[in-house]
């Protein structure tokens, strides 16, 4: 038995005798930070395996090679063993942080500890049943002397960041879990702290996790742009969703114990149950993810913990008495905050139920069927912008509910929406969906009368949205307290980040280019305003039997030089085509150059040219939400 599994091997006892030692109240500190060191150290000796090039380690084999330190070393979270592993000691770390930061809370806090100290033996049983240190099959006593190594897609600074982000956001989210747990069995109230907290560090990570994501995918050809409803990264959208309903919740229920008594704590406890359910797919195996982790035999423990943990939910739910009042509905309390703050929850369950049953068609047609039959995009499109118009009004409505009257908030309402009507009216812009389409052409009325609504109809209500926002930030009492700032980025970050990905799409244009040696150094126009020059191919051949074709460009804006760059194109008979994009960035545009397929013609460059406007309007808007998550997280563990 490899040094790592031994080391494993004392995580999980120490862990188990923490669970029995939580009776006693005695020594549970020890065997948690016995658990943790033990994890640890089996996470710093596959570091060492990857770093020192042990390919006798069948892990290290899959996923190293030759290439530089650090990608060896960020090879150790390429693969589902090694994100196995960083999940558990992530969650053995918040483990260990949330005890020792409520160790005199005996009560919740250990009740709190029981739970989360069940899902950490989970992860270690997982791990142990697919352990990142099994030899590598027939390797001789001489040892292996080179391994497969990475894609050169995960050849990337965001591989050093974007797994670790994401796995940091789901070791919070089993505190979140624990905590609502907890609350639904005991109706601890003190719930609400931890959970506020800890969805909040977690909301962090996975915000972090998804630009990181977004901006590594931007920069990949395969990848096809920043976002593409990737089953992964919609199972990630899902998460993110429901714990920002889960975190409006608990806000309100903070504030009245009355009020999300049972809708906040089960909020919570989804998230966790997504997280899970994200793992399960992924190791199912969902066709055209970049994120399947196929061949692991651990997804029906997932899926059977999937169950368990939704059936314990809806125990404690039924046996607990409610606790949110109801109320006459009346004209002046539909206009009140608190059906704001239910109309924002239900909007935000609703848009995350557009991803939620795309990825489980997938899954659930291949099994049905055989056969897994995609979502197209345009289907995610057109059911999700409804819902963000809808939910970018109504946070407009509550952000300037309380500082306008009533009459005077409906009267700019009705303004807003007879402004965005008679835009739409006077502008032809681009609509949600493209009428030549197929989806549009085999699409039902209701289907293309929604596909026909003009994507400029949606600045009206960013720009309602925007002055909801200024409002709040000049007219609150305390203008640049933590929580008024990191409200007001965050609700302007979203606006952005909508904004920005709803113009730079539709107002996007592809062009090809050909070029043969004879036009070398001739500009071409790409539009109007933008041109573009080959100014040298070479084609090479290097070792391991890759060949390379590289083209350098010059890029032109109104018939002068505006910079110049390469692309590239590879090929390998161990990782076949890969596309070195050129990203040339300016204030307002995007310009993105490739080879148009994998054909190595030196006497025929095929470029395909996509000028992206306005992007940057989306990652301003990542900034600004990111920057206020931050502000507003003040850790209460």
């Amino acid at each position: 038995m490899d040094t790592g599994n031994i080391f494993l091997l004392i995580g999980l006892f120490a862990v188990f005798a923490s669970l029995f030692l939580c009776r006693y109240n005695k020594y549970i500190l020890y065997m948690l930070i016995c658990a943790f060191i033990s994890v640890s150290m089996a996470v710093l000796l596959l570091f060492y395996y990857f770093t020192s090039s042990n390919f006798n380690i069948n892990y290290v084999y899959m996923y190293s090679g030759d290439l530089p330190f650090l990608y060896r070393a960020a090879a150790l979270w390429a693969g589902k063993e090694g994100i196995h592993l960083l999940l558990a000691w992530a969650a053995m770390l918040c483990i260990l942080i949330f005890y020792i930061n409520n160790k005199d809370n005996s009560g919740f806090a250990k009740r709190t500890l029981y739970v989360a100290i069940f899902i950490e033996i989970l992860l270690l049983i997982i791990l142990l049943m697919d352990s990142p240190f099994r030899p590598t099959p027939g390797a001789s006593d001489a040892g292996v002397l080179s391994g497969h190594g990475l894609s050169p897609k995960f050849i990337n600074p965001w591989l050093l960041i974007h797994p670790p982000l994401v796995v940091m956001a789901y070791a919070a989210g089993i505190i979140l879990f624990a905590a609502a747990v907890t609350y639904l069995y005991s109706g601890e109230k003190e719930w609400a702290g931890t959970a506020r907290s800890w969805g909040r560090i977690s909301w962090l990570m996975l915000s972090l996790s998804m630009a990181t994501g977004g901006v590594w995918a931007y920069e990949i050809v395969e990848w096809n742009g920043f976002w593409r409803w990737d089953s992964v990264q919609s199972g990630a959208l899902v998460i993110w969703l429901i714990l920002t309903a889960a975190l409006h919740a608990i806000v309100r229920h903070q504030r009245s114990s009355k009020e999300y008594g049972t809708t906040a704590p089960l909020l919570s406890v989804s998230v966790f149950i997504l997280s899970i359910y994200v793992m399960f797919f992924t190791r199912k195996g969902v066709r055209g993810s970049e994120h399947n982790f196929l061949g692991s035999s651990t997804w029906y423990i997932l899926l059977a913990a999937m169950f368990l943990a939704m059936i314990i939910i809806l125990f404690l739910t039924l046996r607990k008495k409610p606790s949110e009042p109801g109320s006459k509905i009346t004209l002046k309390s539909l206009q009140s905050l608190r059906i704001s703050f239910h109309a924002t929850i239900l909007l935000l369950c609703l848009l995350a139920f557009v991803p939620f049953w795309g990825i489980t068609h997938s899954i659930t047609s291949e099994e049905i069927y055989g056969d897994s039959i995609p979502i197209p995009q345009d289907a995610y499109n057109l059911w999700s912008f409804p819902i963000i118009f809808m939910l970018t009004a109504l946070t407009g409505y509550c952000l300037l509910q309380g500082i306008i009257k009533p009459k005077g908030l409906l009267f700019v309402i009705f303004t807003v929406a007879m402004i965005g009507a008679v835009v739409s009216l006077l502008f032809r812009t681009p609509t949600l969906l493209s009428p030549v389409s197929e989806f549009y052409q085999q699409s039902t009325l209701l289907v293309r009368s929604i596909g026909s609504i003009p994507v400029i109809s949606y600045v009206s209500v960013s720009l309602f949205m925007a002055v909801g926002t200024i409002f709040r930030f000049v007219r609150s009492k305390n203008m640049f307290s933590h929580s008024n700032m990191g409200i007001v980025l965050i609700h302007a970050g979203f606006i952005f980040i909508v904004l920005g990905a709803t113009v730079s799409t539709s107002f996007s244009s592809v062009v090809s280019l050909n070029y043969n040696p004879a036009e070398l150094n001739i500009p071409k126009s790409i539009d109007t305003v933008w041109g573009a020059a080959v100014t040298n191919v070479t084609t090479a051949v290097k070792s391991h039997n890759e060949s390379e074709q590289i083209v350098d460009l010059n890029i032109y804006k109104n018939e002068k030089l505006h910079g110049s760059g390469t692309i590239s194109l590879t090929k390998s008979d161990r990782s076949g085509y890969f596309h070195k994009l050129l990203i040339h960035r300016t204030a307002l545009t995007d310009i993105l150059i490739h080879f148009t397929s994998d054909a190595m013609d030196p006497s025929s460059i095929k470029l395909s040219i996509k000028v992206n406007p306005l992007i940057n309007i989306l990652w301003g808007g990542i900034i600004l939400l990111i920057s206020g998550i931050i502000i507003l997280t003040k850790p209460k563990f």
